[in-house]
């Protein structure tokens, strides 16, 4: 797979793209095909599928529970597959690789809460925060669907 396109841009891993059949303005949701951690391990679970996909495995813990989930890797789709634990509507969770346990880190604030963190997810194993998803690490926040780390930033100061 090449890393620049003919221009020298850099392409990043969303090898596949599918037509939302619901939406009419013919809007294309990315799917995630690789996704690892700040130490470099992949988090694309292939054991557990949603809508036909491997999706994006995460520990978390909170004071009082802790557990596993894993997310679709399909941009906009907000199922999950719970495998240990019980997440909250509205409740802060640290996330955390299932593999290694290191702490997914900080991209910027959501305004969702006081506490409420965006946290990345890199599309390559050296993380970079330009080639990377976030999203919110509160249950049920509308930001909890995973957009690119630029577009987060864009949207934030715009608000």
């Amino acid at each position: 797979m090449e890393r620049f396109s003919e221009d020298g841009r850099l392409i990043i891993p969303l090898n596949k793209r599918e037509q939302d059949e619901s939406v009419n303005d013919d809007k294309v949701r990315y799917i995630v095909s690789e996704a690892y951690c700040p130490k470099g391990c992949n988090v694309i679970d292939e054991e557990y599928k949603i809508n036909g996909h491997g999706g994006l495995r995460l520990k978390f813990k909170r004071d009082d529970e802790e557990g596993e989930f894993v997310i679709s890797a399909i941009e906009g789709d907000f199922e999950k597959i719970m495998l240990s634990g019980n997440l909250k509507d509205g409740v802060k969770d640290d996330l955390f690789c299932p593999h290694c346990g290191v702490m997914f880190e900080k991209l910027i604030n959501c305004n969702c809460s006081t506490d409420a963190d965006m946290v990345v997810i890199g599309l390559t194993p050296k993380l970079d925060f330009n080639n990377a998803i976030s999203f919110c690490n509160v249950t049920g926040c509308d930001n909890g669907t995973f957009v690119k780390s630029g577009d987060v930033l864009r949207h934030i100061r715009l608000k």
